[in-house]
């Protein structure tokens, strides 16, 4: 049987996720990696493939184990790392594992000093209740899953949600929302209809607003599902038109999150929501009316502002509608200068102009350091 070109090759919206994972990677592990309070790293690529295409594409654990080796041999900070980083790479195809493990072999990407590596056949059924049992015993040490399954039977949302219990991990998922919308829209298969039902009844799942539309429902009904705890994010693949998928990003730490939006805006660097492979379109949604990157934060920003908010609040606040710090820093300055911005102290001075503090280092250690509201009177 003749494998199809996604099965060989590597398409660009297969290479967007792996670039998206590395550049979230490169962050993460880094922090983590520089911490005294965390130990090592457990990373699972439960649906790892062959490593590489026919192509010369290189797929999920390639780009894993190179950038934990760019990380600890990284001459400004490679010395200070003291995490290890345990990788397993699992595919019940034992064809394509054996494949990966000769890359590996091969090339050479894996070394002691990284940490273990195991390469595993389980059903993915059996391994994430593995994976389940082995977060409830981590203490000081942290998890990253990559979930990228070739469909969607085997997901279900009580595992996401059982993977974040403890705080310990970070899961990065992709979903072929593409497939799930159109048959949501055309008879919906029973193995769709329970994975929408534990998010939400169907019948509430709004009808309207197309694949993109499909995909902030989801969104908005993973983050209703997992509560204010959690953070839940989503990056937009648009392949063809009209035809999108999708990186679905979960993870009860505010850090995790701010890392995975830095990485989400190196990508797109107007809207920070996804990517197309259109050459004549710069952005994947500018079939809407174009609007100012900041244009939806400012206008969300202004109604919290209208009473006091601590800088730690505003930082949380920024991260939640998917923008960074450095975009409310740039409407914070605006409305300062047109006198409009009030920044007070602790002790209820005036605060130095531009000082909002909006950072992890000060949502963490000082989260009061200043208050600010917006006063049109």
């Amino acid at each position: 049987m003749t494998l199809k070109e996604s099965q060989v090759s590597l398409y660009d919206h297969s290479e967007i996720k792996v670039r998206l994972l590395k550049l979230y990677l490169e962050r993460y592990l880094s922090i983590i990696g520089l911490s005294p309070y965390f130990n090592d790293v457990h990373i699972y690529d439960m649906f790892c493939g062959e490593g590489k295409y026919e192509d010369g594409g290189e797929g999920s654990p390639i780009i894993i184990l190179k950038t934990i080796k760019e990380i600890i041999d990284a001459p400004d900070t490679g010395a200070q790392i003291t995490s290890r980083f345990n990788c397993q790479f699992n595919d019940i195809k034992s064809k394509k594992t054996n494949k990966l493990s000769g890359i590996i072999s091969k090339e050479g990407l894996h070394e002691s000093r990284m940490g273990t590596l195991q390469i595993s056949n389980s059903d993915y059924k059996d391994l994430i209740e593995v994976v389940k049992q082995k977060v409830k015993g981590l203490k000081k040490d942290k998890c990253f899953a990559f979930i990228d399954p070739y469909g969607y039977k085997e997901i279900t949302v009580s595992d996401i949600e059982q993977l974040l219990a403890g705080n310990k991990t970070e899961v990065l998922l992709f979903l072929p929302t593409h497939f799930m919308y159109r048959f949501s829209s055309k008879g919906t298969p029973e193995s769709l209809k329970k994975f929408i039902d534990e998010l939400i009844p169907q019948e509430n799942l709004p009808k309207d607003g197309g694949g993109i539309g499909f995909i902030e429902n989801l969104k908005d009904a993973f983050r209703n599902k997992l509560g204010e705890d959690h953070f839940v994010d989503s990056f937009i693949i648009s392949r063809d038109t009209n035809q999108f998928f999708c990186l679905f990003f979960f993870t009860s730490h505010i850090y995790g999150f701010h890392k995975m939006l830095e990485s989400k805006w190196k990508i797109d660097e107007e809207e920070g929501r996804g990517w197309t492979n259109s050459q004549e379109e710069p952005s994947l949604f500018n079939q809407t009316d174009r609007k100012p990157v900041t244009y939806h934060l400012e206008k969300k920003l202004r109604v919290f502002l209208s009473e006091s908010r601590t800088n730690s609040e505003v930082y949380e606040f920024t991260l939640r509608q998917g923008h960074l710090p450095s975009h409310a820093n740039e409407l914070l300055m605006k409305w300062q200068e047109c006198g409009i911005l009030y920044v007070t102290k602790t002790d209820g001075t005036k605060a130095r102009k531009s000082s909002f503090y909006l950072n992890y280092t000060a949502f963490s250690k000082e989260p009061r350091k200043v208050s600010m509201i917006i006063k049109t009177k």
